[in-house]
């Protein structure tokens, strides 16, 4: 399990992201990371 320890933005606004793309196949979650404009949606992408 990746882990992004020092990002700069609340465990809050992380959350929200993170449960859009909870249980969807790999490449929709990506996609949807992709075209996100929330900051968290760049960082998780990147992990």
């Amino acid at each position: 399990m990746s882990s992004l320890r020092t990002a700069r933005i609340s465990p809050q606004k992380a959350r929200l992201v993170a449960d859009q793309v909870r249980g969807l196949p790999v490449a929709r979650a990506l996609d949807l990371l992709k075209f996100s404009d929330k900051k968290a949606a760049h960082l998780i992408y990147k992990v």
